[in-house]
């Protein structure tokens, strides 16, 4: 470690250590306050790991299991144990104090240490566990790569330098582990798109350096996790940071790899050319076009799968960066065989898709799965399937109304509205479920004929106060939240809630 790693780690670690001993010692006759222990235990372990002090580690994990038996109550408080504790905490310090000069006898003072509370509060059995030392080995190299990365992100060397972090983050695709470890593959995958980038000679923007900042803290926290034996966190703040930053650096999709046609490059004058047609081609246009869709969609679909089953942040951002660069690259492969119409459908779909758009996604998944049939079906038929698909009215469940029962609400007017509210708070649930959907159907229509909006008044004038209050779109729209929620409940709801979709479904008429 650098000096300066080592005084941080010093001077966090003797803190932990501090309150490790005040808790002990304000314990009259019964245990400490098993909270806190376990919390500064828990990260005297994580700060000793990344510093690579596995003695101070090892004692530090056995109090955090120590107190946890304690707390389950599968183990008493008694003089042998507070003896035990007083020692080992006794101990850290002099560990602590002894990181810049450590041998042999830090280390046998540590394993000492170790055993007597092991002998207490023993380490859980590894049988049974998913691969015990793949994860203890993953959570060792991300701890690494995380202080090796932190620092590249605090001071920027060349390639040559970081290359051996780089071929450690690497050598992490090779742990089976890591796939089931979300979000840590998705780490791995952002560090090496970002290193090539890099090793090929880019400068070291802040991007960069964010990009590396960021996952350091989700690389750090995830080894915490492991060596709880916990799984990575999918919602936290760092992994939030780390996707914007994965965002900021990967930038949008390229929009100059216009395709251009060969007959370009040489003069239409007549005079024969170095490239000329076959006159017996081994293949036709339409089955080369057939032979490259299929790898396209194929990739596109497993894209598509995945998206589905992403639950963490940074997943869901890797994946809808490259949806939307397939979408496009499978756009512009079509147009460079001419296949224009299909183009545009791709087209269509990117930036939808690129937002994990569910309607999107289903297209593209339906499209691609036709595409990449062993039936071969020709372009025409696919676009034809999906406007056969894209008219049917969706399935719905018995005993709800059919569309022909809805009323498009665009079309009501005002004096229409008594009639759909005089249902009153004493709806039944039923009932009700016919209500709302007759009330809020067919609101794609508006897209086209909005309701219109009240004109935005100058500053220097009173604003009446129903000028203040939902109406038009707004209305429909929160009326729109209000019906989600409900559905969502279940049951009958409040009166309330009943009172304010009645008096939106009003104000969504105001058409002034």
């Amino acid at each position: 470690m650098s000096s300066g790693l080592l005084d941080f780690f010093t001077l966090e670690a003797s803190e932990y250590v501090e309150h490790l001993d005040g808790l002990v010692a304000k314990a009259a006759g019964g245990p400490p306050e098993l909270e806190g222990f376990i919390r500064n235990a828990r990260a005297l372990r994580g700060s000793a790991t990344m510093a690579k002090v596995g003695g101070v580690a090892d004692v530090a994990s056995a109090l955090e299991r120590v107190a946890r038996a304690l707390q389950s109550g599968a183990l008493t408080w008694n003089d042998a144990l507070r003896g035990a504790a007083v020692a080992a905490v006794d101990d850290l310090k002099i560990l602590i104090r002894g990181v810049r000069t450590w041998g042999e006898s830090e280390t046998t003072r540590a394993a000492a240490r170790s055993h007597e509370l092991a002998g207490f509060a023993p380490a859980a059995a590894a049988a049974g566990s998913a691969a015990p030392n793949a994860s203890v080995f993953l959570a060792t190299e991300a701890t690494e790569i995380a202080r090796q990365l932190a620092e590249f992100a605090a001071n920027p060397v060349g390639p040559s330098a970081l290359a051996p972090t780089l071929q450690r983050v690497r050598g992490l695709r090779g742990i089976a582990l890591l796939k089931d470890l979300p979000p840590l593959p998705e780490v791995v995958d952002a560090l090496d798109q970002a290193a090539k980038t890099f090793e090929m000679g880019g400068a070291v923007t802040p991007a960069l350096r964010a990009l590396f900042s960021s996952a350091a803290d989700v690389l750090a926290d995830g080894s915490i996790a492991l060596m709880r034996g916990d799984r990575p966190s999918t919602a936290s703040s760092s992994l939030t940071t780390f996707a914007a930053a994965a965002a900021a650096f990967g930038g949008g999709v390229s929009q100059g790899d216009d395709v251009i046609p060969i007959s370009a490059l040489f003069p239409d004058d007549g005079s024969p050319g170095l490239v000329s047609a076959a006159p017996t081609p081994p293949t036709t246009t339409a089955r080369r076009f057939r032979m490259e869709v299929v790898s396209h969609a194929e990739h596109l679909r497993r894209l598509v799968g995945d998206a589905a089953r992403a639950v963490d942040a940074a997943t869901r951002e890797r994946l809808g960066r490259e949806l939307g660069s397939a979408s496009h690259a499978l756009s512009r492969m079509a147009v460079s065989f001419g296949e224009s119409p299909l183009a545009a459908f791709f087209a269509g779909q990117r930036e939808q898709a690129a937002l994990l758009g569910r309607a999107a996604l289903d297209a593209l998944e339906r499209a691609c799965q036709l595409l990449a049939s062993p039936e071969g079906a020709s372009t025409a038929d696919v676009l034809r399937i999906l406007d056969t698909a894209a008219a049917q009215p969706a399935e719905t469940v018995p005993g709800t109304p059919s569309t022909s029962d809805l009323v498009d609400i665009g079309t009501l007017a005002p004096a229409d509205l008594p009639s759909l509210v005089s249902a009153g708070p004493a709806t039944s649930g039923d009932a009700l479920h016919d209500l709302l959907e007759r009330g809020i159907a067919g609101l794609s229509g508006l897209e086209e004929t909005p309701l219109a909006q009240p004109a935005a008044l100058p500053t220097d004038v009173t604003v009446p106060i129903e000028d203040l209050v939902y109406r038009g779109r707004d209305a429909l729209d929160r009326a729109i939240e209000i019906r989600d929620v409900i559905r969502q409940g279940g049951g009958a709801p409040d009166s309330e809630m009943l009172a304010e979709l009645f008096d939106l479904l009003e104000l969504a008429a105001t058409t002034d």
